[in-house]
């Protein structure tokens, strides 16, 4: 097995209009890592191929998103009549050796340790061969690059191991996936999974130190403060950056799309509960949702709320309603995403989203909806939640899609919602608190959790369970509807050893077979 690693030097291309940032850089020449280095704007480059390597089909732009991943969930009807692809019929039966399948598993590794690479040898140049002098803002930007560094390798290897490793409740303490922190690498060895996940925590926690100076300090806490600021640096009204942008470069902003202090912390959250430390997550996830920024004792901004604003547009689900809807991606509530400027395209969003397929089967992702939106008494739920009413589009009048991925005719309107790929929402922390309670069989604090997001998404009838069973079906059921095609919902099922309802009545917890995807046979990085 050999690592063959091939580094761009990113040049700056125009900006968008709706986004003035830094990771508005696109490829322009290959050049040595000697050349690279020399300079801050390499290192910078270096730092966004990362990013934008994750925006592929490979990994959030697809496979982890909502086509590979969500089909493993069952959360789509990929029959032939809604679905003409073998492969992703084969998604839903979980078959990993069928060939499309075997393929997209193994370019999800491949693209995963390309990124962990090449951070690791953004990691050893930082910290073998530059001095804060190199850098325009010194030691400040020096030790943001490096954090963000450390937390790319930490993400993609934490997902790895969540796919291709058993889930702790199931770990049989054999070596699985490979940790890697060094560049090259030729052959790295597996290790256990206790081993992996404690190295994922150790460095989110030194990524989040070298980050915090900057992302606490009052203009980074005005520069992530809401949605449209962190993703479109459109920042509130009476606030320093609305009135003179200037003050913060443009590598400072849009961090929405870069692993800041805040979206560090909610991974740490995420990683914690992963494993067990359950005290540890809840003290993160409440952190998360506190954070906010003071831009005047009449001006405040929670960072992370979950806001309906552009998506209340319309009566019914027909395609031509969504045309009118905006922040589909729900912004306000998203901690971090990555950017694919060229999503539509790249990953073929027209095809798979299709309002009208002209008479043929189409490439539907189909969402069972009729499954979903019942309660865990059967009752149906779909007329009050906004998750259906507000959020699902009907292809051809008739088959339901997720409006989280409808593509605008304008082409404005499209750019803005499809090129920004989910990661982490602020609503994961909220189950992650109410996990916590409920394992502490604190059940009123966990189903109060549990009622809040139901009756901000329109469902007004409480939740309430004294056994962690129940608990467990609750967060199911909420979860399956808040993560309709962002490719989180498989990760819970196998985390919990929860009851997946695969259709026909049939309903268990994944077999092991199936919960755990098989690494690829060559295990190339």
């Amino acid at each position: 097995m050999k690592t063959y690693i091939k580094l761009l030097l990113f040049g700056i291309a125009s900006l968008l209009s709706s986004c003035e940032s830094w990771l508005d850089l696109k490829p322009v020449t290959q050049a040595t890592e000697d050349e690279i280095f020399s300079t801050a704007e390499g290192y910078r480059s270096t730092l966004n191929g990362l990013y934008k390597n994750m925006g592929k089909s490979s990994l959030y732009g697809m496979n982890l998103s909502f086509a590979m991943l969500d089909g493993f969930s069952q959360q789509y009807d990929l029959s032939p009549e809604n679905n003409g692809m073998d492969e992703f019929q084969a998604y839903g039966a979980m078959n990993y050796s069928q060939t499309g399948v075997a393929s997209r598993i193994e370019a999800t590794w491949l693209a995963a340790y390309n990124v962990v690479a090449n951070a690791n040898n953004l990691i050893q140049n930082l910290i073998e061969n530059t001095t804060p002098e190199l850098f325009e803002f010194g030691e400040v930007e020096r030790n943001m690059i490096l954090g963000e560094a450390y937390a790319c390798r930490a993400l993609m290897q934490f997902d790895m191991l969540r796919l291709f490793a058993p889930a702790p409740i199931s770990d049989d303490g054999a070596n699985y996936v490979p940790y890697v922190e060094q560049y090259p690498n030729i052959q790295p060895a597996g290790i256990s999974v206790n081993e992996c996940i404690n190295k994922v925590i150790t460095d989110l926690e030194r990524a989040r130190e070298l980050v915090y100076d900057f992302d606490t300090s009052a203009l980074a806490m005005n520069a992530v403060c809401t949605g449209d600021a962190r993703f479109y640096n459109k920042f509130p009204t009476f606030t320093e950056l609305a009135s003179k942008p200037s003050a913060l470069s443009s590598f400072f902003k849009g961090r929405g799309y870069r692993l800041n202090y805040y979206s560090m912390t909610a991974l740490l959250a995420r990683a914690y509960q992963y494993a067990g430390k359950y005290d540890e997550a809840f003290e993160a996830a409440d952190d998360v949702l506190k954070f906010k920024y003071e831009a005047s004792q009449w001006d405040k901004f929670t960072f992370y709320e979950f806001k309906t604003t552009g998506i209340m547009t319309g009566m019914d689900n027909k395609f031509s309603t969504f045309e009118g809807k905006s922040n589909l991606r729900l912004v306000d509530n998203l901690i971090f995403a990555v950017y694919n400027e060229k999503a539509y395209d790249e990953l073929g969003l027209g095809t798979y989203f299709m309002k009208e397929s002209g008479g043929s089967h189409g490439q539907y992702f189909v969402v069972k909806t009729n499954s979903i939106f019942k309660s865990s008494t059967g009752v149906d739920e779909s007329g009050s939640d906004i998750r259906f009413t507000k959020m699902i589009f009907l292809a051809n009048d008739k088959q339901p899609l997720s409006g989280k991925w409808f593509c605008h005719d304008d082409e404005a309107k499209r750019k803005a919602n499809v090129t920004i790929l989910p990661v982490i929402r602020g609503t994961e922390m909220q189950y992650i608190m109410a996990e916590c309670y409920a394992r502490k069989g604190i059940w009123t604090e966990a189903a109060k959790i549990l009622n809040e997001i139901r009756h901000a998404r329109g469902c007004w009838d409480d939740v309430s369970f004294n056994t962690w069973e129940d608990f467990v079906k609750e967060l199911v059921v909420d979860a399956r509807r808040e993560w309709i095609s962002e490719g989180q919902l498989f990760y819970l099922y196998k985390r919990l050893n929860a009851e997946v309802d695969f259709g026909k009545g049939e309903k268990r917890p994944f077999k092991r077979q199936e919960a755990v995807v098989p690494m690829p046979e060559s295990q190339s990085m």
